[in-house]
C-alpha cells in the first residue's frame, strides 16, 4: 500500500473494529450474565424474576457444563455464598475458576476426552443426592455437547470420539449435528433431567445456536427432545458420515440406540428454562457502541448460516452496496452480522470457520477501498487454532500477493490460519470463557 491516507484509514478501521468486537464480548461476560439474572436480598433469592425463600432445610445445588460454566459458577457462588450446598460444573481446559463449594472439572472440547466421561459420571453421581425440596441451578453454554459426555452403554468411547470428529468436518448445521449427538447419548436430549428427580431446576442457558432453542444449546441435557435412531441414521447418510465412522456406531443405532427412554415424560418435572444471553445481545451491544463512535449502524436480524465461503460473498456484497449506494445505511457505516457458518473440510490445512470466512471476504473485497471486515468467535477460539478469527480489508489480498502469498491456494487447502499468520491478520483475544456463536462486523468509510 503506497497511499499514506489509505494506510491511515485502514489502521483506524482496524482499531475501531477490534474495539467494537471486544466491547461486545465484555457486555455479555459470564459475570455480567449472572449478575443480570440472579440476585439475593435477605433470605430471598430471585432468578430471572422467580422468587425463592431460602429456608434452612432447602439446599441449593449448582451444576453446569460449557465454556462459560466456570466463570458463571464463580459469580453465582459470590452472590449466594454459604447458601450453595454443593454441585459440579464441567468446563474446558484452562477455564476452571476458584469456587469453594462448587466442584469444577476440566475436559476437552470440541472432541470429548476421558475427563469428559469421568466428570459426567461424577456429575450424575452427585446429582443423586438432590432432594425433592432442594433447588438446582444448572448453567449451560456452548461446548457442553463435548464436555458432558455419557455414550450409550454398548458404545466404545473411541468410537464416539470418531463420530464427533466426522461431525465437525461434515459441514452439517449445528442443529443436525446435535440431533446425531443426542441419539447416542445417555444424558443429552433431556436424559440428564431425571437424575435431579422432583427438585425444582432453574436452567440458565447461554445460547450458541441459531434460534436460541434450549433443546439445541449444549444438546439440551435438561430439555425433552427424543431423537429416534432412524432419524439419526438418515442424518448421517445425508452428510455421508455413516461411511466414515466406526461401523459399531451404525450398528448401535440400527439395534435401537440408547435403551433407556430417559427424556420422555419430562412434563412432570419442575424445570424453568431461561436463555440469559445470545448472539443477538452481543450484536445489540456492538450496535450501540458503533453509534457512540460515530457510525451509522445496521444489524442483520437473520442468523448467518451456511458455508463460510458463500456467506463471505454475501457480506462483501452488502458492504459494497453501502460503499456505492449508501444502502442499507449511509457511510460511515457499521454492519453487524451474527450466527454460525460451516466449513466442509477437504484440505489438510489449519483454520476455522471465521478465518475461512474472512479469507473468502478478503478475496471478494480485493481492491475495494474503505472497507474492513472482522469475523470472530465469541469464545476466542476459532477451530483448533489460537485465534478468534481474522481482520481483513480491501488491501489485504493485494498486500499478500505482493509478498508472493496467493490466497487461492490457502483457501483451497482450508489453511486460512497459515495465510493470516503470515500476513498478520489474526484476531487474537485469548479464550474468553464464553460462547455466543460468531460475530461479523464490517466498517465502511466515505
Amino acid at each position: 500500500m503506497t497511499d499514506p491516507k489509505k494506510r491511515e484509514l485502514y489502521q483506524k478501521q482496524g482499531k475501531d473494529i477490534e474495539q467494537l468486537f471486544r466491547h461486545g464480548l465484555e457486555g455479555v461476560s459470564p459475570e455480567n450474565i449472572v449478575r443480570s439474572s440472579v440476585s439475593m436480598e435477605d433470605d430471598r433469592l430471585t432468578i430471572c424474576g422467580r422468587s425463592y425463600a431460602l429456608a434452612e432445610d432447602r439446599r441449593i445445588w449448582v451444576f453446569g457444563s460449557g465454556k462459560a460454566a466456570g466463570r458463571m459458577a464463580l459469580e453465582l457462588e459470590n452472590i449466594l455464598g454459604k447458601h450453595v450446598y454443593d454441585g459440579i460444573v464441567i468446563c474446558p481446559y484452562g477455564l476452571k475458576t476458584a469456587t469453594r463449594r462448587i466442584q469444577q472439572f476440566e475436559a476437552a472440547h470440541p472432541v470429548p476426552d476421558l475427563n469428559s466421561l469421568t466428570a459426567t459420571y461424577e456429575l450424575v453421581e452427585v446429582a443423586s443426592g438432590v432432594r425433592e425440596d432442594d433447588l438446582v441451578i444448572y448453567l449451560i453454554s456452548g461446548g457442553s455437547s463435548s464436555l458432558l459426555c455419557m455414550p450409550g452403554e454398548d458404545l466404545e468411547f473411541e468410537e464416539v470420539r470418531a463420530l464427533y470428529r466426522q461431525l465437525l468436518q461434515s459441514g452439517a448445521p449445528i442443529g443436525e449435528v446435535n440431533r446425531i449427538r443426542k441419539s447416542i447419548s445417555q444424558v443429552k436430549g433431556g436424559k440428564l433431567r431425571p437424575h435431579f428427580g422432583s427438585a425444582t431446576v432453574e436452567l440458565l442457558a447461554v445460547s450458541d445456536v441459531p434460534g436460541n432453542d434450549p433443546a439445541d444449546i449444549g444438546s439440551g441435557p435438561l430439555v425433552d427432545d427424543h431423537i429416534s435412531p432412524g432419524e439419526a441414521l438418515e442424518l448421517m447418510r445425508k452428510y455421508d458420515i455413516d461411511k466414515k465412522i466406526p461401523s459399531a456406531v451404525v450398528r448401535f443405532l440400527e439395534r435401537g440406540g440408547v435403551k433407556d427412554p430417559g427424556a420422555r415424560g419430562l412434563s412432570g418435572f419442575k424445570t424453568h428454562v431461561t436463555v440469559v444471553a445470545s448472539a443477538e445481545k452481543v450484536a445489540e451491544t456492538v450496535r450501540k457502541q458503533a453509534e457512540t463512535m460515530g457510525y451509522h449502524a445496521w444489524v442483520d436480524t437473520d442468523f448467518v448460516t451456511g458455508e463460510a465461503r458463500q456467506v463471505a460473498k454475501k457480506i462483501a456484497e452488502k458492504a459494497v452496496d453501502v460503499l456505492a449506494r449508501d444502502k442499507p445505511v449511509a457511510k460511515p457505516a457499521a454492519l453487524i452480522f451474527y450466527g454460525e457458518t460451516t466449513v466442509t473440510v477437504t484440505g489438510s490445512g489449519k483454520g476455522g470457520r471465521n478465518q475461512e470466512l474472512a479469507l473468502s471476504a478478503a478475496m471478494a473485497l480485493e481492491g475495494r477501498h474503505c472497507i474492513t471486515l472482522l469475523s470472530g468467535g465469541t469464545d476466542g477460539k476459532d477451530g483448533e487454532t489460537n485465534a478468534a478469527g481474522a481482520i481483513v480489508n480491501g488491501q489485504s489480498v493485494l498486500d499478500a500477493r505482493e509478498k508472493g502469498i496467493e490466497p487461492e491456494s490457502f483457501l483451497k487447502n482450508n489453511d486460512s490460519w497459515t495465510f493470516f499468520n503470515r500476513t498478520e491478520g489474526l484476531l487474537l483475544t485469548g479464550v474468553t470463557g464464553n460462547n455466543l456463536m460468531d460475530i461479523q462486523i464490517v466498517l465502511v468509510e466515505k
